[in-house]
């Protein structure tokens, strides 16, 4: 008997004790627990700096090697101005061959219009000639001879005439081509200067004098003077709560002070893959995110394509 009553005894103070664990652990849960209805006042996304039009690659039309560098990284860039030039003295020659070929395509055009000029002359005088023979002949002072002979030399000063006006538009003709080659060899000089094709900052050039560049291929990043703003990448979750005109800020990733703060400008309206950021490449990403950017009002400390935590306030579109 004392052994079964010890035993209940055991048995009581167990199911008491898991009672009282079931009670606290039910608290717990209740207390840790997020209620479905919790309202969302912020959503926050990754995002990077950039201009609002983009940071420019700058490249050349042309290869060649670079003889002369203008402006050094950070430096105020100017539209038009020269950034880099490449060597061009095999264009310079050529300019300076065609410049004298349309020297002389001009002076050659002088020469067959004074030819013809003089021709002309002749066949003016000629004509006064063979009308005064006409005279004579009505009236039997001239042999008929005498008459043929003189047109014959006037068609012959026509021909002449006719002949020369011809050379003076093949050298006009010589001379159009000539000054088009020319203005090809000039674009083509042209091309060996690389300017800046907008107002803004030069951000880095990666070519030294004596090096080669290749066409096509970037050897510097031009940064447009005009706004800057943060493009960022709003979880699928959140995406329909995104809305222009919100108010938003960005800090440094995982810290609480605010960089500067924006509004919303801009809302895809499609979801894509996540574009931004990956950690490696080819990684299998399942959710989808909304892109938009945000105007910035102090960008002045920023640092372009930086990587910052981009939130926006929606508690106005939970409101509605």
């Amino acid at each position: 008997m004392k052994h079964f009553f010890y035993l209940f005894s055991i048995l009581l103070v167990f199911l008491s004790c898991n009672n009282q664990a079931d009670k606290a652990k039910n608290a717990g849960d209740k207390a840790n627990a997020t209620p479905l209805n919790t309202r969302v006042t912020q959503v926050v996304g990754i995002g990077k700096i950039t201009p609002e039009s983009d940071i420019i690659q700058l490249s050349s039309a042309v290869s060649g090697v670079v003889k002369k560098i203008y402006k050094t990284e950070n430096a105020s860039v100017k539209a038009g101005e020269p950034v880099l030039e490449l060597d061009h003295e095999l264009d310079d020659a050529k300019v300076h061959q065609l410049y004298s070929e349309t020297a002389t395509q001009a002076a050659q055009i002088t020469a067959d219009k004074a030819a013809k000029e003089e021709y002309q002359t002749k066949y003016n005088n000629a004509v006064v000639e063979l009308q005064r023979l006409q005279r004579l002949l009505a009236k039997g002072a001239e042999t008929q001879q005498t008459v043929d002979d003189a047109t014959t030399n006037t068609r012959s000063f026509q021909a002449n005439i006719n002949r020369l006006q011809a050379n003076v538009e093949v050298s006009k003709s010589k001379l159009l081509e000539t000054n088009a080659a020319l203005a090809v060899a000039q674009a083509e000089r042209d091309q060996k200067i690389i300017t800046s094709p907008v107002n803004g900052k030069l951000l880095e050039i990666s070519t030294l004098i004596g090096s080669a560049v290749d066409s096509k291929q970037p050897f510097a990043q031009i940064t447009p003077e005009g706004k800057t703003i943060a493009i960022c990448e709003i979880d699928e979750l959140f995406a329909y709560k995104i809305s222009v005109g919100q108010k938003a800020w960005v800090r440094n990733l995982g810290q609480q002070d605010t960089l500067s703060t924006g509004t919303v400008v801009f809302t895809a309206s499609f979801l894509k893959k996540k574009s931004l950021f990956t950690d490696q490449a080819g990684e299998k990403e399942d959710r989808r995110v909304r892109e938009i950017k945000i105007l910035l009002d102090r960008p002045e400390k920023l640092l372009l394509n930086a990587r910052v935590e981009c939130v926006v306030d929606v508690s106005d579109t939970q409101k509605k």
